[in-house]
């Protein structure tokens, strides 16, 4: 029988009896976890690993394309060097981001506290990130990379998701007067 239509019998002289267990749990003080933040948060963090790795290798594809251009001969100066450096730093940065989401969005599944972290520190990275640029103006891909990782920050970070891996670390225990499934 499902947990969430046992009812206490109120043998025990409890003052919620007759309501379902889940009930409960929320008139005590404690809302029930739910899944919901964590699991977004989850699928936002493996989304956001994957744009990341994919702009880890377009960076390094620029970056070989540079090195390997031509130089012209130009009075303007030559920016190649200056290029390198910034896309071959946007890899390894964006490289680093993308596996932190990517292993934060595995271990947030398997409610394992350390993938909420990951996906805390990548999506603060991601957001410091969307401030640095090769323009003054703010543009719309910045906005939606910076509007993308504040949700999935506050995904991660809300305290239902906290509640959410802390339950799937202790099993549920049965509550005094309730009915126990017979073997």
């Amino acid at each position: 029988m499902n947990s969430q239509y046992r009812y206490d019998d109120g043998a025990q002289g409890n003052p919620r009896a007759g309501y379902p267990q889940s009930a409960q749990r929320s008139l005590n003080g404690n809302p029930p976890p739910s899944r919901v933040t964590a699991i977004a948060a989850g699928v936002l963090a493996a989304i956001a690993g994957v744009l990341a790795i994919a702009g880890t290798i377009i960076s390094i594809a620029i970056v070989a394309d540079v090195s390997n251009d031509e130089h012209v001969a130009s009075d303007l100066p030559d920016l190649s060097g200056v290029l390198i450096v910034l896309f071959a730093l946007f890899a390894v940065l964006a490289g680093t981001a993308g596996l932190m989401y990517l292993l934060g969005a595995l271990l947030l599944f398997a409610r394992k506290t350390a993938g909420r972290v990951l996906v805390i520190i990548a999506s603060v990275l991601g957001v410091a990130g969307s401030f640095v640029g090769f323009g003054q103006d703010p543009n719309i891909g910045r906005i939606a990379v910076l509007a993308f990782c504040v949700v999935t920050l506050v995904l991660a970070a809300v305290p239902s998701t906290g509640r959410w891996i802390a339950a799937g670390k202790h099993p549920p225990h049965q509550q005094a007067g309730s009915y126990l499934p017979h073997p």
